[in-house]
């Protein structure tokens, strides 16, 4: 058999795990990008200094090196993967199916085509559409970017105020890739509990083992504070969150790939789908599943996009072994400085790993972003209620110090 070739597209830590993996496998990697000095333009067997986000571009340089399939973990470079899938017959989906999960407009409209709750959503492009449309929709109401990433601009409303919603349309047409802004009804959460997951697609095929719990904090409800596996819902719950998303799925026709997932419970009981990215979640997510079931999601991405169904077939079939897993996403809740990480010494036995994103003597912010984190702290317990007796009030055990200017 002839070495397969994968087309990565972008050099960032994002692609990283995609890029090493692929190595790992031993398929010959291509990778796109204009930052030529980073590290994944380095490792990897072929780098071509483009702008991944021109198509015809990026199918030209596919075409020329005969590769066998093309990934990326960019949003915004989805697009192009779809396109040049596509345009080759390879492993993925239609350009039509990643439109459909990255626009908020289009999503929302196959919420409601299959019959799934979808809150009253509309799309603006100036202030003015902006504040004509707020009228035909009751607060609290969220402001976000059309095209973006993470909860990046994402605000909350609670009430009318013209400067404080003039100020979130400016900061979410700072962020959307397109200009486009969506309001919509806010959908009363029944706690500060988000149902996360990391979920493969092959077909007709899902895998759900990266099903989980997301905490948000009092402080700042819009970023994730930890992720918990396994996330302790019911059958009944994971049945309701499985049968809605996988309709959504269908009606959109994904054929292949890696999604985060974000959802949860209306106060009525009804699963809100928030989201689904065509793309490996962010905050070491793939990393958690794998601690916590065994199934490595980054390799089953990458094998599949070449077609090599190797490592597929094998967990299909193999037995799971789950592990109580959570991960602490350390924020801080005022400006200063970083004076370093706090953990409680009756947790740090629990500890696996520690990554902070700041050295001491750095810059901090109040966290009201999911790209201010300041660490991240991965955690292992022997059982459901150590774990919980310490994740439920996990901002008293884990946070950062901070020196106030």
């Amino acid at each position: 058999m002839k070495n397969r070739k994968i087309l990565i597209l972008g050099v960032g830590e994002a692609q990283l795990n995609l890029i090493n993996e692929a190595r790992n496998l031993g398929y010959y990697v291509v990778v796109c990008d204009m930052r030529t000095e980073s590290e994944g333009a380095k490792l990897a067997d072929k780098f071509y200094g483009i702008n991944y986000m021109d198509r015809d571009a990026v199918l030209e340089i596919a075409r020329k090196e005969g590769i066998d399939g093309v990934i990326s973990n960019s949003e915004p470079a989805m697009l192009t993967v779809a396109y040049v899938s596509e345009q080759l017959g390879l492993p993925g989906n239609s350009v039509k199916s990643i439109e459909t999960l990255l626009s908020k407009t289009k999503f929302r409209e196959v919420q409601k085509q299959v019959g799934v709750y979808a809150p009253t959503h509309y799309v603006v492009l100036t202030e003015e559409e902006l504040f004509e449309k707020i009228q035909d929709i009751q607060y609290p109401i969220i402001i976000k970017p059309i095209e973006s990433s993470g909860t990046r601009g994402t605000t909350k409303i609670e009430k009318f105020d013209e400067n404080a919603i003039s100020k979130a349309f400016c900061l979410c047409r700072e962020f959307s890739r397109n200009n486009l802004v969506a309001i919509e009804e806010y959908v009363p959460m029944s706690s500060y509990s988000v149902n996360g997951a990391e979920i493969f697609v092959s077909g007709t095929d899902v895998f759900w083992e990266g099903l989980y719990l997301q905490n948000r904090s009092s402080q700042a409800p819009m970023v994730p504070m930890n992720e918990i596996f396994p996330a302790g819902l019911s059958d009944n719950e994971k049945i309701k969150i499985k049968t809605t998303v996988e309709k959504v799925l269908k009606e959109t026709e994904v054929k292949l790939g890696e999604y985060n997932v974000e959802t949860y419970f209306t106060k009525e009981g009804e699963v809100f789908i928030v989201e689904i990215n065509p793309r490996q979640g962010g905050n070491n997510l793939p990393l958690l599943v794998k601690e916590h079931s065994g199934l490595d999601l980054t390799r089953l991405l990458v094998s599949t996009a070449v077609g090599d169904m190797s490592y597929y077939e094998e967990v299909k079939n193999f037995t799971r072994e789950y592990h109580f897993i959570t991960q602490q996403v350390v924020f801080s809740h005022q400006d200063g400085i970083y004076d370093g990480l706090f953990i409680a010494k009756e947790l740090q036995p629990f500890v696996k790993w520690i990554k902070e994103e700041y050295q001491k003597g750095d810059q901090i912010v109040n966290g009201i972003n999911a790209g201010d984190v300041v660490a991240f702290v991965d955690l292992e317990f022997e059982d459901y209620e150590t774990q919980h007796y310490f994740t439920d009030e996990i901002e008293k055990y884990v946070y950062p110090l901070v020196r106030t200017y």
